[in-house]
């Protein structure tokens, strides 16, 4: 090779480097654009802000892993107002009659179980990280009480932290910690890279092995276990696809939620929520957002 052709190929590389630089560059978004972009993709101010109660209603099922597949097919309820959230799911069985867990605006509550286990594996994870529910991240969009909706009442800390693949599209990563910090407990929202639809919230909390069984706890090893010497690690993700709109907003139609616990033994347990109907501005008891004693 000549010495203009080396002049030349050195040249491309460096402007092919350069223009590789400068668009890495400019595609770093920050987490304002990510939430401007994502209330967008929902619905206009106005449609954000008249939508004071939100109920949805359709197909739910819950799905264990642990031992066989074991599906089990009821019906749910999905239900906001303000910063109260309501998720209820009605199975109707002697064993696991239901999950029923909401947030009054002061307390959170789960609806106990009959049998040894006062509460679910997933009760007891949201009642031992009751942030969830009182930051509103639980349910998402779907949710009036959804903190990126009012950043400056909930006052969390945001940080950009990548994009990821999720079933083979680019999403942006937002890590998400309340003013008051969640203990251990780390949470990152999900978005698409093209449409901003939030579609996953990952909650990750890791107990060592030194500290042990949480009290309280429903779910941790199996019957004569005694216990990870690694520790146990729990993963709560919430999955949101099947967008349409309903009313002047765009939501999630099926909400997944998928609970791991990595120990002695691991268990994986799934639940899914078909919603058909949606209801906007319907009043709502306020009792209905403390299900402690309801049957």
């Amino acid at each position: 090779m000549n010495t203009r052709k080396q002049l030349l190929a050195s040249f491309v590389i460096f402007i092919t480097a350069y223009g590789s630089a400068a668009a890495s560059s400019s595609d770093k978004v920050t987490p304002e654009e990510v939430v401007a972009k994502h209330l967008a993709s929902i619905g206009s101010a106005d449609a954000l802000a008249s939508a004071k109660t939100r109920i949805a209603v359709g197909r739910a099922k819950a799905i264990s892993h642990s031992n066989a597949v074991r599906d089990i097919a009821g019906v749910g309820q999905f239900a906001s107002d303000g910063d109260k959230v309501l998720l209820a799911m009605i199975f109707n069985l002697i064993d696991y009659p239901y999950e029923k867990m909401g947030y009054d605006g002061r307390k959170m509550t789960v609806a106990l179980l009959p049998g040894t286990a006062p509460r679910s594996a997933l009760g007891d994870f949201l009642m031992s990280h009751d942030a969830i529910f009182k930051q509103g991240l639980f349910g998402g969009a779907l949710s009036s009480a959804w903190p990126l909706l009012d950043l400056a009442a909930k006052k969390p800390k945001l940080s950009y932290s990548g994009i990821a693949k999720i079933n083979g599209r680019a999403v942006h990563k937002l890590d998400y910690a309340p003013p008051r910090g969640a203990g251990d407990l780390r949470m990152t929202l999900f978005f698409d890279a093209e449409t901003f639809r939030h579609v996953r919230t990952k909650y990750e909390y890791l107990v060592s092995a030194r500290m042990g069984p949480r009290p309280g706890s429903s779910v941790i090893t199996s019957p004569g276990s005694t216990g990870s010497q690694t520790g146990t690690r729990y993963e709560l993700v919430e999955e949101f696809s099947d967008f349409k709109t309903e009313g002047s907003l765009t939501l999630p139609h099926t909400y997944r939620l998928q609970l791991t616990v990595e120990g002695q033994p691991t268990v994986l347990l799934g639940w899914e929520l078909n919603f058909s109907q949606f209801v906007f501005n319907q009043p709502i008891e306020a009792s209905a957002f403390n299900v402690a004693a309801t049957k």
